[in-house]
């Protein structure tokens, strides 16, 4: 299959906004349903008159239990919209199934969240599996307050055991200090801005390459699967992975990657001309891929 969003994909996927906000969120929101509520209707609003606005709730709400956990949140910031079970719901129940379906064939899943945040995807995939046994979680997150609130998290939702944390970035190499800027109302949104002035919320932050730190370490596992919001730099990061990948795929692995693409559609052509079989896009945000011996073995470039 080909690359594409087909108006058949917008059009479910604006169905499932809408119904995941409007009537969705009363059902799945245990804590606070009215205020999460106005805020996704305030936040949809802004987005529909500028699709590049990003806006803080306006509620004092420090913590969010929904149907997928419970989440520590920063007050003043878009954390409410980002622990939202409507939250590229489309793209988490893609996330979910799949790895519902290797462990429903006993197969052991390491999932990687790359850019975790304060651990939306992370929480979600450690709560619906901590239970099988055959699920384990890996988060980074280079942000030193975000990771803050990743390590609570991951305490209040009792998911110590099958989860690792990075306080580092991912990056195509080791070792390297790059300028971050961090979003104080958005924090999802930082990004390294290589080559750019730092704001004055900016820092330096430590980079690893994903084939050293899972360097010996993939082979207790049947299939690999990513997940990489990392503002950008999704590219270098996979390029940082490609012993990995190729490691995994020499053993008969599949490794699957949910990779934001909307920010630089070039990362659609570097996943191509790498190897990589293009599966699904269900939302504008990201795109499902696998690389898999059925397909063709990554190569570098």
């Amino acid at each position: 299959m080909k690359f594409r969003f087909a108006f058949s994909d917008k059009l479910a996927f604006y169905w499932s906004y809408f119904a995941y906000k409007v009537f969705g969120l009363w059902f799945e929101v245990k804590t606070p349903k009215l205020r999460m509520f106005l805020y996704e209707m305030l936040y949809s609003s802004a987005k529909l008159f500028n699709r590049a606005s990003l806006l803080r709730s306006p509620f004092r709400v420090n913590l969010v239990e929904t149907v997928f956990g419970k989440f520590i949140i920063r007050p003043n910031t878009v954390d409410l919209s980002n622990t939202s079970p409507a939250f590229e719901r489309k793209d988490i129940n893609y996330l979910l199934a799949l790895i519902a379906e290797l462990t429903r064939v006993s197969k052991k899943a390491l999932f990687l969240d790359i850019g975790a945040d304060i651990g939306t995807f992370s929480i979600t995939v450690g709560v619906k599996f901590k239970s099988s046994g055959n699920v384990r979680v890996i988060a980074f997150e280079p942000a030193a307050t975000s990771f803050a609130i990743l390590r609570e998290n991951i305490i209040l939702n009792k998911l110590e055991d099958m989860t690792e944390l990075f306080n580092f970035a991912l990056y195509n190499r080791d070792n390297l200090e790059l300028d971050f800027s961090f979003n104080i109302g958005a924090p999802g949104s930082s990004a390294i801005v290589a080559g750019q002035p730092v704001s004055n919320t900016g820092y330096k932050i430590e980079t690893r390459t994903l084939d050293s730190v899972l360097k010996d370490r993939i082979s207790d596992y049947d299939a690999l699967v990513f997940k990489i919001d990392v503002e950008g730099v999704e590219r270098e990061v996979i390029k940082g992975s490609n012993n990995i990948i190729q490691t995994a795929v020499s053993s008969g692995m599949d490794v699957y990657i949910m990779v934001e693409d909307f920010i630089n559609p070039s990362i659609v052509t570097y996943l191509e001309k790498s190897g990589a079989e293009f599966l699904a896009k269900i939302t504008p945000y990201n795109s499902w891929w696998r690389y898999s011996k059925r397909v063709t073995s990554p190569v570098h470039v």
